[in-house]
């Protein structure tokens, strides 16, 4: 059995769809904003 669940095709487009408008900054910006994204929320 599955411990974990996994997000659906249609989560993870709208979650990496907001990180790359949102990504202004450089490879810097676009790090925290992901660590943000995807690991505190």
């Amino acid at each position: 059995m599955q411990d974990r669940a996994y997000p659906t095709l249609a989560e993870a487009t709208r979650i990496w769809a907001r990180i790359g408008l949102l990504s202004f900054g450089g490879p810097a910006g676009q790090i925290a904003l992901m660590h943000r994204i995807l690991v505190e929320e």
